[in-house]
């Protein structure tokens, strides 16, 4: 079977660029804001990012990619786009400014204009759209891993990406999951996650980079229409699968990038599971107090962010899970190689 690199990525984050993002990393600093401004009569723990014409940023971020890259020609490279709610804040905008519907082109906005936009920007072969909530740009890696390995494409670049949406806010707020300071994954005094926005692009091929994507597995399980039970039994199945797909025991994972949003109930769920799949439990690595819950692009900026951070450690497996609200659950497995 042919194997998969990450040739190339760039992000753009309430801290900023990747450059930006991981020196405010080792500076111990954060761009996590508590806001009162998005929210109705309550304070909410958020990371805005700062931008004048969203395309436009998305086009950037794509675009540096490509050129570190050296990649002239895209007649052989798809993009896949992986987002909760895509456009739907420039929705908000325009119903709030007008407060009326009928200037709003719902053609505008869908999943598919953004990954069409790429495509006709760059001259891609051709476009796809994933939207499984937290799981989307995740979902979008391994689909791109799955086509690359079936030769169907040269490159494929997976963009993830979420804008601040104050429907998608004010329903999690409705169900008591944000936090009113700061996220603290996994503590004992943790109050709800921190949404934060975020837009990642990822070159995938085949040419050998120290960053493999192995494989992984996802599935659509849970308890309720809002999460997975309390056991985790959901959770620990993508694990399991995760590692029989990649023929790896438990024994071979380094490391583990655990999705730990700091709400109460997925935290619980999620260590429940890591105590059921690992007899000895391997470092866990929590990402989100640093950049903010990015829903769906949290597959792409939580493994770029990984990545930097474990540039100079030893060689080894990866796992990086993705527990989707609704319950798409979704853990990849990387190796990084010298």
């Amino acid at each position: 079977m042919k194997r998969v690199f990450i040739n190339n990525y760039e992000v753009a984050c309430n801290a900023g660029n990747t450059k930006e993002l991981m020196k405010a990393v080792y500076e111990n600093k954060s761009a996590l804001v508590e806001s009162e401004d998005f929210i109705k009569d309550s304070t909410a723990g958020l990371g805005i990012m700062h931008y004048d014409d969203f395309y436009q940023l998305l086009k950037e971020v794509v675009a540096k990619v490509l050129n570190d890259s050296n990649l002239n020609d895209f007649k052989d490279t798809l993009v896949i786009v992986g987002s909760s709610v895509g456009g739907m804040q420039e929705c908000e905008n325009i119903y709030y400014k007008t407060k009326s519907y009928k200037d709003i082109n719902p053609n505008r906005y869908s999943m598919n204009t953004l990954s069409d936009f790429l495509l006709k920007e760059f001259g891609f072969y051709d476009s796809r759209a994933i939207s499984t909530a937290c799981t989307s740009s995740a979902n979008a890696l391994l689909e791109a891993k799955n086509l690359l390995e079936a030769n169907l494409f040269k490159y494929v670049i997976v963009v993830g990406l979420e804008i601040f949406s104050s429907i998608m806010s004010s329903g999690f707020y409705s169900m008591e999951l944000l936090s009113s300071t700061k996220a603290k994954p996994f503590k004992e005094d943790r109050d709800g996650f921190v949404l934060g926005e975020g837009v990642g692009a990822m070159l995938l091929g085949k040419k050998s980079s120290s960053w493999q994507i192995v494989g992984g597995f996802s599935n659509c399980n849970s308890e309720t229409i809002t999460g997975v039970s309390i056991s985790g039994d959901e959770c620990a199945e993508v694990m399991q699968k995760a590692l029989q797909n990649c023929s790896l025991h438990v024994e071979d994972i380094l490391a583990l990038k655990a999705h730990a949003t700091g709400s109460f109930s997925n935290d619980e769920a999620e260590m429940n599971a890591i105590k059921n799949v690992f007899s000895k439990i391997p470092e866990i690595i929590t990402l989100k107090e640093k950049i903010g819950h990015t829903i769906g692009a949290s597959g792409v900026l939580e493994i770029a962010l990984l990545m930097q951070l474990k540039e100079d450690c030893k060689d080894g497996f990866f796992m990086c899970n993705y527990l989707g609200f609704g319950g798409n659950n979704t853990s990849l497995i990387l190796r990084k190689s010298r």
